[in-house]
């Protein structure tokens, strides 16, 4: 489950501020050429999944986690089906500050020595949202605070890394995806971008990450779909499926259905 908040609920501008937080999130593959303007701490509940950062592999399982700076290209997703994560992000005029004061000072997998850690604080901040307390930005401010200085003493960065074959490739093919999710994209139209044949292309980028091409646009617009639904809960469904290059509303909800287990209005009232 996420929880994403929106900018009118903090009236506060504080240099540490939570932005959103995910529990038990079953997590869909992500894609994201130029990264986020937040950052975001990671922490594997069950499954096995990867992260790809700079060309590099991490596999993260149980007990592992992963930092993500803001702006910086990423794709994580699960290797096995389970693969279930929580997750904190935020924002604000410290957090480089704060962050490279604690050793975290980059992106990354990470392992944890105390499992109970992320869990504790992920329950706490669930916690904090239930209730719904008085002041609750400042109130989020500090469980954040909290859940830095405490995970800071039980990580470890991990450095054995990969390099991933063809990554090239599949960074510019996602890149393009990514920047044109919303609009009719061809096999023949990428190709001719990437100066292969389609058959070559194909080959070469399920090769690297194991899927074809035209499930990783339904997975990039289906996750743009997820986010729209919980960041604009006035808009429609219908408004929200064309946005993100679904020209029928049928087949987006199939699509969501069989990626997401849930319908675009269940995922939205249970977000």
């Amino acid at each position: 489950m996420l929880y994403q908040f929106h900018s009118q609920e903090f009236l506060q501008n504080l240099p540490l501020q939570l932005w959103m937080f995910g529990v038990n999130h079953r997590q869909e593959p992500i894609h994201r050429p130029q990264g986020l303007p937040y950052f975001q701490w990671f922490y594997c509940v069950k499954g096995h999944g990867e992260l790809i950062l700079n060309h590099q592999r991490s596999v993260i399982s149980k007990g592992d986690g992963f930092l993500v700076y803001p702006e910086t290209a990423h794709i994580y997703q699960g290797i096995s089906d389970n693969w279930t994560l929580h997750i904190v992000a935020f924002n604000g005029s410290l957090c480089s500050d704060i962050l490279h004061t604690l050793q975290m000072n980059e992106s990354g997998a990470y392992h944890f020595s105390d499992s109970a850690i992320f869990e504790k604080h992920i329950q706490n901040l669930l916690w904090l949202y239930e209730n719904r307390s008085t002041n609750r930005s400042l109130s989020y401010s500090k469980e954040c605070y909290d859940f830095l200085l405490d995970i800071s003493q039980c990580i470890t960065h991990t450095h054995e890394l990969s390099y991933v074959q063809d990554n090239d490739l599949v960074l510019k093919i996602v890149t393009y995806l990514e920047e044109k999710y919303a609009s009719v994209i061809s096999l023949d139209q990428l190709s001719s971008t990437v100066n292969l044949s389609k058959e070559y292309m194909c080959a070469l980028f399920k090769a690297a990450t194991g899927q074809t091409i035209m499930n990783c646009l339904a997975d990039i617009r289906i996750g743009h779909a997820r986010q729209f639904l919980i960041q604009h809960p006035e808009r429609k469904v219908i408004d929200i499926a064309k946005s993100c290059g679904f020209e029928s509303p049928s087949y987006f909800g199939k699509i969501f259905k069989k990626k997401v287990d849930m319908t675009p209005e269940q995922y939205r009232k249970n977000s």
